[in-house]
């Protein structure tokens, strides 16, 4: 049995590929007829370890910096356009302190990204804590936030808010246990 046809027969006169699947059937057969290998225990988990995301230190701590700069860019932002619209409500004290925050949390991730610099597994157990308080203190401000905005689809600008900065502060969690994992 040839499985090696020649060009020709598979193809047809103007080039293109045949649609007629009949002209494979010897390929198709064989391929079924080929025993399945057995994949060995773990080996998703094998492969997937293997794809590094965050392969050093540096590279995590510059994850790090650019979240701190997006939230940095973002605070300087609100704070401006806050001031452009002169809140002076009292109900709004909790939505006037937002820039203020977002460049807190600017500065707690620009400082994490600093203290993994220092390498080690404490330093690596440290900033896997820092994150995890971000992504806490992200979820608490949304749920304080809400009883302060008065405005049509309100929970569904919180609900957005709280999961993308839930879900930063988790791929950042992940390339900092991606390190703790590393070999030494």
């Amino acid at each position: 049995m040839n499985i090696f046809h020649d060009s020709s027969q598979a193809e047809g006169e103007t080039g293109e590929m045949n649609d007629n699947m009949s002209d494979y059937k010897d390929l198709i057969h064989l391929m079924d007829a080929t025993p399945k290998a057995p994949l060995p225990d773990h080996f998703t988990q094998s492969v997937m370890a293997r794809i590094p995301p965050v392969s050093n230190t540096r590279e995590c701590s510059f994850c790090f910096f650019i979240t701190g700069f997006f939230y940095l860019i973002m605070g300087i932002v609100l704070m401006a356009g806050f001031k452009a619209i002169g809140f002076s409500m009292a109900a709004m004290e909790w939505i006037k302190l937002q820039p203020h925050l977002t460049i807190g949390a600017a500065i707690w991730l620009f400082t994490l990204g600093v203290v993994l610099m220092l390498d080690g597994s404490a330093v690596i157990k440290m900033v896997r804590y820092g994150t995890l308080f971000y992504i806490f203190f992200t979820v608490f401000n949304g749920i304080l936030m809400r009883p302060y905005l008065h405005v049509p689809y309100a929970g569904v600008f919180i609900i957005g808010f709280v999961a993308t900065s839930a879900f930063m502060g988790v791929m950042l969690a992940l390339a900092v246990q991606k390190m703790e994992l590393r070999p030494v």
